[in-house]
């Protein structure tokens, strides 16, 4: 039984049909394919039911897979403690989040822990929710930080984080000026920007665009997060943003959050998030701590 014939297995496994793991392997059909066959000779019997170009676990698929990724998750964490040993350093922390957790919560965390753990290396990837539970099952980062929910049950959830939803605007902002309470109905007259991050978000901010189509010149502006809070900084609308998104600008006067009074109350939830078959090391629960103290006043 040969590695190659493993790594050739999960991927199958994972990904349906032997084109697609091929694909992601970098080796030809024909190759993947013999390597399974190999490896169902060696158990015994047919690791996966054919049909057409779908591929499904036969039983004893489903008995050997837990093994198999159990074996690769090792050797992976093998490999990495033999590199750190190699540079005389204590370990790497892998981690993905996309692009508004990044700037939300990873910043001030990876500073906390570079002060106390400056010989530790650190990967941070940026990716979306879907792209980082493939990295988790891939061994390719250890930590994923993503929206809620996470219905895999193939991973555990450490904590969760919830982030109050806030109405922004530029400091200049007719709205920021205004003197009595505002209503939804008062955003209409300006441009909207359409972002999503969860179901309710989606379905409120979606309501919000439609009406405030007026304001928008009759268009409905829909981009990402990223985009939407510079083009609010540059007093081009309003939109709906993570407090902790948007925070330092707040703070450095450059937008300023709206009360909203018939505003329904929204909360983002970031899930940090691990692999269920696979327990932390001491540098990746070092940081998972570091990151609770740091963000203690959102953990529920």
């Amino acid at each position: 039984m040969e590695l190659a014939q493993i790594e050739a297995f999960v991927r199958t496994a994972r990904e349906g049909n032997f084109t697609r793991a091929a694909a992601a392997l970098n080796l030809t059909q024909p190759a993947v394919s013999t390597r399974v066959s190999l490896l169902e000779a060696q158990l015994g019997g047919p690791l996966f039911e054919r049909h057409g170009r779908t591929l499904a676990l036969t039983p004893l698929g489903e008995q050997f897979l837990p093994y198999a990724e159990r074996l690769l998750t090792v050797l992976a964490d093998g490999v990495g403690a033999v590199h750190s040993y190699q540079r005389g350093q204590a370990g790497q922390v892998k981690i993905a989040a996309p692009t508004p957790f990044l700037l939300a919560f990873l910043v001030e965390s990876l500073a906390d822990f570079r002060y106390q753990h400056p010989t530790v290396d650190v990967m941070i990837r940026e990716r979306n929710k879907t792209t980082i539970l493939e990295m988790l099952h891939d061994y390719t980062v250890t930590l994923g930080l993503v929206n809620a929910p996470v219905l895999d049950k193939r991973l555990r959830q450490l904590f969760r984080l919830e982030d109050r939803i806030r109405a922004v605007a530029a400091a200049g902002h007719p709205l920021a000026q205004a003197s009595e309470t505002l209503h939804m109905e008062d955003l209409y007259r300006h441009t909207v920007f359409r972002v999503s991050m969860f179901p309710e978000m989606t379905a409120f901010i979606d309501a919000a665009a439609e009406a405030g189509r007026v304001g928008s010149g009759g268009a409905v502006i829909a981009i990402p997060m990223v985009m939407a809070r510079r083009l609010v900084a540059l007093g081009q609308g309003v939109t709906f943003l993570p407090e902790h998104y948007v925070k330092r600008d707040v703070e450095a006067g450059e937008l300023v959050y709206l009360e909203i009074a018939d505003m329904p109350p929204l909360v983002s939830q970031a899930v940090l998030v691990t692999r269920r078959d696979h327990e932390l090391d001491a540098v990746h629960s070092e940081f998972a701590r570091i990151f609770r103290v740091r963000w203690r006043d959102l953990v529920r």
